[in-house]
């Protein structure tokens, strides 16, 4: 393939997966019909296949673009030489922030990770704990780091503090998909 054919087919899939998001979100993965998603991609319904060879698997790499683009955003901070209270200050300010833009986003990961059932969630789940447990290794370093610092308590219990990550933006995702007008900077 040229180098022009291979951006076209990448500029392609971006455009479906935008609307997959937006489809998704609007009207949920069972609400949404992959004609409807080539319509709005403006492509025949056939040449979605050429991309994707089911919505299931369409679904599961809108999961794996979310947490990847949710990371890039909200993980830098993790990255920046400055104190740990700074980094997750600013990590968490642009988790919300990342939330309040990207609405469709948060609402496919929330109901591919809750209202997808059988062998579907079981692949979906699959993911996004080898996903996760990347993200919490970084931030498990970033603790230990904080401690051995002397910016944590040396009795602080990493596992505790990803917890309350966790319960954090387990939190703000239902907020998120319930109140999304509440949410945001």
């Amino acid at each position: 393939m040229t180098q022009e054919v291979l951006q076209e087919a990448g500029s392609t899939r971006a455009r479906i997966c935008a609307a997959a998001f937006d489809l998704f979100g609007e009207k949920g993965y069972d609400g949404a019909s992959m004609n409807e998603l080539a319509e709005r991609v403006g492509i025949a319904k056939p040449s979605l296949y050429n991309y994707y060879r089911s919505k299931e698997e369409l679904l599961i790499d809108l999961v794996e673009r979310g947490i990847r683009e949710w990371g890039d955003f909200c993980m830098a901070p993790l990255a920046r030489p400055s104190s740990f209270e700074r980094q997750l200050a600013d990590h968490f300010r642009l988790t919300v922030d990342f939330s309040s833009r990207h609405p469709h986003m948060v609402a496919v990961f929330h109901m591919a990770t809750t209202h997808v059932q059988g062998e579907l969630a079981e692949r979906v789940q699959k993911r996004v704990v080898e996903m996760e447990t990347a993200i919490q290794a970084m931030f498990a370093q970033r603790i230990a780091e904080a401690v051995a610092a002397g910016e944590l308590d040396p009795e602080t219990h990493v596992e505790d503090v990803l917890i309350f990550l966790g319960v954090f933006f387990h939190g703000l995702l239902f907020l998120q998909t319930s109140c999304p007008h509440q949410v945001g900077p």
